[in-house]
C-alpha cells in the first residue's frame, strides 16, 4: 500500500509539474484573442502629469512623484540589492534592482480614485473592461490580460466587477 501511495503520488506532482508550463504559456481556456503587432500600443500607468512606464528608471518618476505615503524594502529574490514599494494615494508602485538602479516592476491600483488611461477603476463591470479593450485582452477565469510585449495589464474581477489592477513588467525573452 505504501508502494502504490508513493507512485500515486509521484504521478501527480509530475502530471502537475508537466501541466504548469502551458498554463504559464498561454495555453488555457479561456477566450484568446490575438493583438496585431502593427497596432501601436503602450501600456503605461499614468497619474496626473506623471507617466510610468514599467521597466523604466525608477528616479525620475519617483522624483515627479513626490513624497510617498509609506515605503516597504526587502532582499530581492530575483536581483542583488532590494525590492521596494512605495505607497501613494491610491496605488502602490514596486521597483527592483538593475545594475545599481531602481528600475519600475509594477504599479497596483488600490482604490477607485485612481484609473488606467481607457478609465477602468476599481468597481467597473467586466463589461466596461470588455468595451475599453476590444479584441487586445485575453480573458481566463474573470482576469483580463492586455500586453504591449513590455507590460501587461491584468485586470482582476469577481463577479463581473472588477477589483483589483495591477502594472507588470513584462521579462525580456532570450
Amino acid at each position: 500500500m505504501k508502494k502504490v501511495m508513493k507512485y500515486l503520488t509521484m504521478t501527480g506532482l509530475i502530471v502537475s509539474m508537466a501541466a504548469m508550463p502551458m498554463t504559464s504559456y498561454g495555453l488555457s481556456w479561456g477566450k484568446k484573442t490575438e493583438v496585431k503587432a502593427e497596432e501601436e500600443i503602450a501600456y503605461n500607468f499614468v497619474v496626473g502629469e506623471v507617466t510610468v512606464t514599467m521597466g523604466a528608471e525608477a528616479a525620475p518618476i519617483l522624483k515627479a512623484l513626490g513624497d510617498p505615503e509609506k515605503t516597504f524594502e526587502q532582499d530581492s529574490c530575483a536581483y542583488q540589492g532590494k525590492d521596494k514599494v512605495y505607497t501613494y494615494k491610491g496605488f502602490e508602485l514596486s521597483t527592483y534592482p538593475v545594475n545599481g538602479k531602481e528600475c519600475i516592476a509594477s504599479v497596483y491600483i488600490l482604490n477607485d480614485t485612481v484609473a488606467t488611461a481607457e478609465g477602468i477603476k476599481i468597481g467597473s463591470t467586466a463589461d466596461d473592461v470588455k468595451k475599453a479593450y476590444k479584441d487586445k485582452y485575453t480573458e481566463e477565469f474573470g482576469v483580463y490580460r492586455v500586453n504591449d510585449g513590455k507590460t501587461e495589464l491584468v485586470i482582476y474581477t469577481t463577479k463581473n466587477v472588477v477589483d483589483g489592477i495591477e502594472y507588470l513588467v513584462m521579462p525580456e525573452k532570450k
